[in-house]
């Protein structure tokens, strides 16, 4: 099942480009088979598993082409919870193993993350105009400096002196789940039926 919610990051990650279209296509195969196993369960372990799945990978509140059956089990618990005091202390119960599943501060630290790590990327190669180019990304500064720089933006903003230990350890994060998102996403080129397209 770790697996599974690493594919579902992949997904949320990648979806709508090349490199996203094997993964995704694995993890509607996978998702829907697991959603199968895991309804029989139980409510509560099914309705922990589409709101996981939800938070996990947002992008299937858009309904994509074969994920129709995520907001739908959603909109069942939703409605059925109105008129059953069963399936809404069913779906309050796996509200709580779904918190319990995500560490506190999890996805506010995530976000510092990536926002971390884009802007110092920014700083490094800026965008600027080039006469008949439009616009291009130049040479900026190294990323020891992009960092320093990083720590004097979020003394600013904060009016607090930022450890820039801090900032290399958010980047650090950052491009061990870009790595461990790449090896999922090679694994699922590589998987059987996948159509090895990326």
């Amino acid at each position: 099942m770790k697996d599974l919610f690493q594919l579902a990051e992949a997904v949320a990650a990648f979806y709508g480009t090349s490199w996203g279209e094997a993964a995704t296509a694995r993890f509607c195969r996978v998702a829907k088979e697991y959603r199968d196993v895991v309804q029989a369960e139980g409510r509560v372990p099914w309705f922990t598993y589409v709101i996981r799945l939800l938070l996990t990978c947002p992008v299937l509140l858009e309904r994509p082409p074969g994920f129709e059956w995520v907001r739908e089990d959603l909109r069942w618990a939703l409605d059925n919870r109105r008129f059953s005091k069963e399936v809404d202390r069913d779906f309050w119960r796996a509200v709580n193993d779904v918190r319990a599943l995500f560490r506190s501060g999890r996805p506010g630290n995530k976000a510092r993350d990536f926002f971390r790590y884009e802007m110092v990327h920014e700083i490094m190669n800026p965008v600027t105009t080039a006469p008949g180019q439009g616009l291009i990304r130049v040479k900026g500064c190294s990323k020891s400096e992009a960092v320093e720089q990083m720590a004097e933006m979020e003394q600013r903003w904060s009016r607090r002196n930022p450890d820039t230990r801090d900032i290399w350890r958010s980047l650090q994060r950052v491009e061990d789940y870009l790595l461990k998102i790449g090896e999922q996403l090679e694994k699922t080129k590589r998987a059987p039926g996948s159509d090895g397209r990326g």
